[in-house]
């Protein structure tokens, strides 16, 4: 297929165009679906994938893989991390080659790489022998218990190491994506619709996450070890029995090999759509004033580009915001399952589930609004930094849900004495002679609402159901406590009433106001640069979002939480995982947090705003962005295509 271009002096040229198809396939009728509509749903398509895998189900799982592969929250922030690590890694290159390639290709490309690091993530899953908790089927008081080890409970030396390289490849296939992606969002259409395109590809790709907290949630009530052990074996009754482990792997398997029939599509697509002139001939220039430079073909451009943005003030601000925001962010997406857990007592399924009934209609909601507001200003960016101002100071405010506590849950030897008269400690005269170090099997005394880490710290003999081993009685350390001597499996309940509805309806709000910065924030970005440079200051922003914002965030929102651990249980393999939080200081340690980087992002967009100096003139409507071409010279004006 080619196409006639008439050049400034009136010459009639040929030009060869982008085949469409890829593997040999590529009739000539492809080409007409070589349009923006088209490579929008597409595009959103592989976002919900991407998002499903990366920002729902490692959340939702990460309870379960803890559990399954004995690792501290931190390990688990680690794990969570090097997603960001590989991202940042191939930032550089991304931006050297946006010029040279192909960058809707090169997204589905990474989409299928991103395939590949699902599936291996399911690896370590059948690497392992079957899920062990020892004997804490027998976990009542025995005076005879010498160990709760069994050879085959430790964990396999190449499960953590295969758990990083997964996320290393998921990384590395995901990074095009929100790079190119926003960029070719706004090179193939009008920069009038930037904002409204991002709301909707933003908005869409919280949908991945959130079908994910639901799926993910539904998927964690199957047992993990499907065809290997039986939980009632093990004396692990359901899904509520804190040692319960889901089968978090099948929404991983299940995304990654979709992830390749949705990438297909994108390696079919030309560099340039057929729509793209007809529809930013409106388009005109607001780039900042020093940055209205080209560096085109000099030596070292792509250095010379990054110290560019590097000495601009507003450039750097937008950085800093985006990357405080990351920062909290993957945070939050990480272990907010985790935190409901633990503020509410919630099952770690019903608490995904919860976080994906509040995340799909916020994130949809807040995209629209973010994307509305800035088309109503005409996606001009003074004003679009003033809203953003106005987005995050309502998100502090919302963020003081945080500062709302449910009672303690009362624990006997942890923040109850076993005997009013005593000091604090899990081991007891009642049960000294029970050896219950290290079982953990939480049962609740109904008639006083007193939790016990197990049956053999209650002090308990025997279970009285034997089936199911859900019951307890004669237990002398409840007996000593005045009010009844059975106990039942689980935690005792938390009584939060009405408390718990203010608290998500204000976190519903939180996560709105969030999503709505997003596409005000990231349209400011791509309009404060020149067009030639816009895929290099995306990926040099993500370079300080992934390596200051992400990696850290992930890492220090899990330090975060472990320092909030009151009772920790040490592994057969050495390893130690935290069984019990003082929610009432995880809450308030991630408001302090949040509050921090709240008031760091609004203090970079006040810096961003304040130095925003546009090129003269920005706003006449004959000052056109004539240097966006793709790969020719010739005036765009005048052109047939022809088979």
């Amino acid at each position: 297929m080619s196409r006639k271009i008439v050049d400034s002096n009136g010459e009639v040229k040929r030009q060869k165009l982008d085949t469409c198809g890829c593997f040999g396939f590529s009739p000539p009728w492809l080409r007409k679906l070589a349009i923006f509509p088209v490579y929008m749903l597409i595009l959103c398509g592989n976002a919900i994938l991407q998002g499903m895998m990366v920002n729902g189900f490692i959340s939702t799982s990460i309870s379960s893989i803890e559990r399954r592969f004995s690792l501290t929250s931190t390990k688990s922030g680690i794990f969570s991390a090097t997603y960001d690590v590989a991202v940042a890694f191939v930032l550089f290159p991304l931006s050297w080659m946006a010029t040279r390639v192909n960058k809707v290709r090169s997204i589905g490309q990474g989409m299928m790489l991103v395939g590949v690091g699902a599936l291996m993530l399911c690896i370590p899953q059948f690497l392992e022998g079957q899920y062990q908790v020892g004997q804490l089927k027998f976990d009542h008081c025995d005076t005879n218990r010498t160990t709760l080890c069994d050879e085959s409970q430790a964990t396999n030396s190449l499960s953590f190491p295969l758990l990083i390289l997964s996320q290393i490849f998921i990384g590395i296939g995901a990074a095009p994506l929100f790079t190119y992606g926003y960029s070719t969002i706004d090179e193939f259409d009008a920069h009038t619709r930037t904002g409204t395109n991002m709301a909707i590809f933003m908005g869409v790709s919280t949908v991945g996450p959130a079908l994910a907290f639901i799926g993910g949630g539904q998927l964690l009530k199957i047992w993990g070890d499907i065809g290997k052990t039986n939980p009632s074996d093990l004396g692990i009754s359901g899904p509520e029995d804190p040692r319960w482990y889901g089968a978090w792997w099948i929404g991983f398997a299940a995304a990654g090999l979709l992830s390749f029939f949705t990438a297909l599509p994108l390696l079919m697509f030309p560099k340039k759509l057929n729509d793209t002139d007809e529809r930013k001939k409106k388009d005109t220039i607001q780039t900042h004033a020093s940055l209205n430079v080209d560096f085109s073909g000099e030596k070292w451009e792509q250095l010379k580009t990054f110290k560019l943005f590097l000495m601009n003030p507003t450039c750097m601000a937008l950085i800093a915001m985006q990357t405080f925001e990351s920062m909290i962010m993957n945070g939050y997406i990480t272990f907010i399952p985790k935190v409901f857990e633990n503020l509410f007592g919630l099952t770690s399924s019903w608490s995904s589930t919860v976080t994906g009934i509040l995340v799909i209609p916020m994130g949809i909601i807040g995209s629209y609004i973010g994307g509305k507001a800035g088309e109503m200003v005409g996606n001009k960016v003074p004003k679009l930094f003033k809203m953003t101002m106005a987005c995050v100071v309502m998100n502090a405010i919302c963020a003081c849900c945080l500062l709302l506590n449910c009672p303690e849950r009362e624990v006997a030897g942890i923040n109850v004495s076993y005997k009013d008269e005593n000091p604090f400690g899990i081991d007891a005269t009642c049960n000294s002679m029970c050896n219950c170090k290290n079982i953990f099997n939480p049962v609740c005394n109904k008639m006083n609402n007193v939790s016990y880490l197990s049956p053999c710290h209650a002090g308990c003999q025997a279970a009285s159901d034997a089936i199911l081993g859900n019951k307890w009685d004669s237990c002398g350390c409840a007996a000593e406590r005045g009010i009844g001597n059975r106990v039942e499996k689980g935690w005792c309940g938390k009584d939060c009433g009405l408390l718990q509805y203010v608290f998500f309806g204000l976190f519903a709000l939180m996560a709105c106001f969030t999503f709505a910065c997003a596409p005000l924030v990231q349209s400011a970005a791509l309009r404060v640069v020149s067009f030639k440079h816009r895929d290099a200051f995306i990926c040099f922003g993500w370079m300080w979002m992934r390596v200051l914002g992400s990696i850290p965030g992930a890492i220090a929102f899990g330090a975060l939480i472990d320092t909030s651990c009151t009772q920790w249980i040490e592994g057969c393999d050495g390893s130690k995982k935290c069984v019990l939080y003082n929610a009432r200081d995880l809450s308030h340690y991630i408001f302090y947090l949040t509050l921090c980087t709240k008031l760091c992002c609004f203090t970079a967009l006040l810096i961003a705003c304040k130095h925003y100096k546009p090129v003269p003139d920005c706003d006449d409507p004959t000052l056109k962005l004539e240097d966006m071409k793709f790969d020719d010279q010739f005036d765009p004006k005048n052109q047939q295509f022809e088979e």
